[in-house]
Parts: structure tokens; sequence; C-alpha cells
């Protein structure tokens, strides 16, 4: 039980800082947008189930590429080109899912 509570506390630590990250709090911006938005459409609600998943996929990935730089600069500050693709690589992850749920939102505005 202590082993969750410090998890637990790992995790909220670990929120608490990516919310000083100006590009979570975009997307999270952009999902306050978003979340109300999916109320009012008329799609099936599997499609709606989709694009929150997608939405809640982009944060983690966001969580996980913060994480990546945050380690790839404590290995060095110096420019480094093997470091600049690691952190390229992690930054094209969180883009891919953010085409696919562009792609998703803008199905609701033209099916």
């Amino acid at each position: 039980m202590n082993k969750f509570y410090n998890n637990l506390i790992n995790s909220i630590n670990g929120l608490k800082f990516v919310l000083k990250e100006h590009s979570f709090i975009a997307e999270l911006v952009g999902g306050v947008i978003l979340i109300p938005y999916l109320f009012f459409i008329e799609f099936s609600i599997l499609f709606k189930i989709a694009i929150i998943s997608i939405y809640i996929l982009l944060l983690a990935f966001e969580i996980m590429n913060t994480a990546i730089e945050k380690l790839c600069d404590k290995i060095t500050k110096e420019i480094d080109s093997d470091i600049k693709i690691i952190k390229d690589l992690a930054s094209a992850s969180v883009f891919i899912l953010l085409i696919l749920l562009v792609i998703m939102i803008l199905f609701t505005f033209f099916m």
C-alpha cells in the first residue's frame, strides 16, 4: 500500500511539473474547447469516444515528450546531433497524434 501511495505522489508531482509546460497548457486549452464541442455535434458516441481517446493519448505523448527532452537536457546542454534527433523523434510522435486529432475534428465539420 505504501508503494501505491508513493507512486501516486510521483504521478501527481509529474502532473504538477507538466502543467508548467507551454505546449501541454496549450493542449489543455484545446481540450477545454474540444470536449464541450463534442457534446453538441451530431455524431455517434463511438466517434466521440475515439476523438476523446486520441486527445488523451496526445496529452500522454506530450508528457513523454517532455520527459525525453528533460532527460536529454540532463545528459548534455551542448548541441549534439544525436540528442537533436532524439528530441525531434519524440516531438514527431506528438505531432502525428495532433494531426490525427485535427483530421478527426475536421470530419465533424465536413461529414
